[in-house]
C-alpha cells in the first residue's frame, strides 16, 4: 500500500472484487457439473442406453463453458496481479496452457456451439415458433428482462431472432444455389453470431439449471451478471 503499510493482493479491493466473482462461477459450473453426472449416473443405471438429448445438450454446455471459465478467469487474474503475473514462481503462464487443450479435446468447443445452434435453429425453423420467439423476445424487452435474471433468457431469444434473419435474409439473397450450398454460405455468412448464440445458450442452460435445482443465490447473480457481457466476446476465443 505504502512504505510503512502491506497487504497481500487478495485484500485490496479490486482483487477482492475479482476473486469474488472468480469464486461465483466456478461454484456454478460445478454445482452443475454435479448435477450432470448424478443425471448421466441414473441413464447408466437405468440400462436405457440413450442419453436423452436435453442431457446431452447440457453435457456439451458443460464441455464448451468449464475450460471457458477457466481460462477466462485466469487472464483476469493475471492482468490485475501486474509484474507478478510474469514471474516464474507465480501460478501463471505456460504451466496454464493445458486448459487450452481441453477446448477440443474429447469434443472441439466450436463443434459443440454449432450443435447447440444448429438443434435451436430447428427448433425455431417453423413460421409458428418464429414468430412465438419474436413475441417472447419483444414481450421480455417491455417486462424490462435485461434488468432482471431472465436477461440471459432474454439476450439468447434476442440474438437467436437476429441469427434466424441473417440466415434466411441471405438466403433469399442468393437464389439459384442448391440448398445445401445456400445453407452452408449463409451459416459461415453469419460468423460470429453463431457463436454469441452459443455462448449466451450455454451460459443460460447453466444458470437456469443451477437456480432451478439449488434456488438464487449472490453466486447465481454474479454467473448471470458477468454472462451477460461474455457473449460479445466469445468470437475471440
Amino acid at each position: 500500500v505504502d512504505k510503512e503499510r502491506k497487504m497481500p493482493l487478495a485484500s485490496l479491493p479490486y482483487m477482492e472484487k475479482m476473486l469474488g466473482t472468480v469464486r461465483a462461477c466456478v461454484n456454478v459450473h460445478k454445482a452443475f457439473l454435479l448435477l450432470l453426472q448424478q443425471q448421466f449416473a441414473d441413464v447408466i443405471e437405468s440400462g436405457s442406453g440413450e442419453v436423452p438429448r436435453a442431457l446431452a445438450t447440457s453435457i456439451a454446455a458443460a464441455k464448451v463453458e468449464a475450460p471457458e471459465c477457466a481460462i477466462k478467469s485466469i487472464g483476469l487474474l493475471r492482468r490485475d496481479v501486474g509484474a507478478f503475473g510474469l514471474m516464474e514462481s507465480s501460478p501463471f503462464g505456460s504451466a496454464n496452457d493445458v486448459l487450452l487443450c481441453c477446448r477440443f479435446a474429447e469434443g472441439d468447443s466450436r463443434v459443440l456451439q454449432q450443435m447447440l445452434v444448429r438443434d435451436l435453429i430447428r427448433e425455431h425453423s417453423r413460421l409458428g415458433p418464429a414468430l412465438g420467439l419474436g413475441w417472447r423476445v419483444m414481450k421480455a424487452w417491455l417486462a424490462g428482462a435485461i434488468h432482471t435474471s431472465e436477461k440471459l433468457s432474454y439476450l439468447r431469444d434476442q440474438q437467436l431472432l437476429k441469427l434466424l434473419w441473417t440466415l434466411r435474409r441471405y438466403a433469399k439473397q442468393h437464389p439459384g444455389k442448391s440448398k445445401m450450398q445456400t445453407e452452408t454460405d449463409a451459416w459461415l455468412h453469419a460468423g460470429d453470431l453463431v457463436y454469441d448464440v452459443a455462448k449466451i445458450h450455454a451460459q443460460q442452460i447453466i444458470h437456469s439449471t443451477v437456480e432451478r435445482h439449488f434456488g438464487r443465490s449472490r453466486d447465481t447473480e454474479l454467473f448471470w451478471n458477468m454472462s451477460a457481457t461474455d457473449c460479445k466476446l466469445c468470437h475471440a476465443y
